[in-house]
């Protein structure tokens, strides 16, 4: 059996978010929406931040049912509909600081 530490990092990570067009200016329905898949939003960055927190989480594969699929950017042109699928690009990702602890 292996060795088991918690990892506690900060990260800082530019990743770039395309969304369908009602995330750039979701409806009261819309915010709504999303609220009710479990995601806390107030507004359209919310969303956008939401959509990266998933992609960081390692769901960005992964059905999010409000983003659907969110799918890496370089995929684009060979995906159908693309108007209204969920993209996404990790420009930069830093470690700033970390601490690890024995379990």
């Amino acid at each position: 059996m292996g060795v088991k530490k918690l990892v506690t990092i900060t990260v800082q990570a530019q990743i770039e978010i395309e969304l369908a067009e009602w995330a750039s200016n979701p409806t009261p329905e819309d915010i709504e929406g999303v609220c009710d898949c479990g995601y806390y939003v107030e507004n359209s960055d919310d969303i956008y931040k939401t959509a990266a927190r998933l992609v960081l989480n390692g769901y960005a594969r992964s059905n999010s049912d409000v983003f659907g699929v969110i799918h890496p950017s370089w995929k684009k042109d060979s995906i159908e509909n693309s108007e209204n699928e969920s993209f996404y690009d990790i420009e930069d990702i830093e470690i700033e600081d970390f601490k690890v602890e024995a379990r």
